[in-house]
């Protein structure tokens, strides 16, 4: 199973009307995947982009495929919705969106939070008063006005070459093409270990290539799309991709 890839659609990302907060959505999950370890790969994988206070995920069958990923600021749930939504994530490529209410944790730091049972009797109340009985019946939809999926971009740093099904088999260590000849291993150290789970770098001299090894292929998956296509100088970007086992 390919854990990470690049999403091969093309196109700008449109956020609707929705205004930016510290709570992303996240649906088109790999429902096969448990809970507890697609709760896990959603930290690791959001957390490279700032602090994750909270992921919630649930089993029950109309919840499954979808998860919530709190930031603790907006700037870092913005960051991580344009790199990510459209990322294939565990042979999926993930939708992610601003959530449309505040969740629970944010609102309880706030102190806007109320108790849901509560909140929901308002909006229903509130939805009575300023609608016409009429209206309160939605039309149904035909099949041909269905609402078309939102496309995905590629993160905005990857070349024409970057991920894809090309990498081959996930691995816990990357091979970096592309490299400038005055980079050198403490360049390369510097660079990878950014990202958790980083073990060590081996240039191989004369050939402008390197080899990167991680802990595991979660850890590498997530500095291979952090760093693909990165600028190591005005002319050249980093080609990465999954080492042959």
């Amino acid at each position: 199973m390919a854990m990470y890839s690049r999403g091969g659609a093309k196109g700008g990302i449109n956020y609707g009307d929705i205004p930016p907060n510290q709570t992303l959505y996240v649906n088109n999950l790999n429902e096969k995947i448990k809970i507890p370890e697609l709760k896990s790969c959603l930290l690791e994988l959001f957390s490279s982009y700032g602090e994750v206070i909270d992921v919630v995920a649930a089993g029950a069958l109309k919840r499954k495929g979808q998860a919530f990923v709190v930031f603790s600021d907006i700037s870092c749930a913005t960051n991580a919705l344009r790199s990510l939504n459209g990322f294939v994530f565990l042979d999926k490529p993930m939708r992610v969106s601003y959530c449309r209410t505040k969740s629970d944790i944010v609102a309880h730091e706030d102190g806007t939070w109320k108790p849901r049972a509560k909140l929901e009797a308002q909006k229903a109340e509130a939805a009575k008063q300023s609608k016409p009985a009429a209206q309160l019946i939605a039309p149904n939809k035909s099949a041909g006005n269905a609402e078309k999926a939102p496309t995905m971009a590629a993160h905005p740093g990857a070349g024409p070459d970057a991920g894809g099904a090309a990498d081959g088999q996930p691995s816990n260590v990357l091979f970096v093409e592309n490299l400038p000849p005055e980079v050198n291993e403490l360049m390369l150290t510097m660079l990878f270990r950014q990202y958790p789970g980083f073990q060590e770098a081996r240039l191989i001299k004369g050939r402008n290539v390197a080899f990167i090894e991680y802990s595991d292929e979660l850890q590498a998956g997530i500095a291979k799309h952090g760093l693909q296509g990165f600028m190591v100088t005005p002319e050249m970007a980093l080609k990465i991709a999954f080492a042959k086992q």
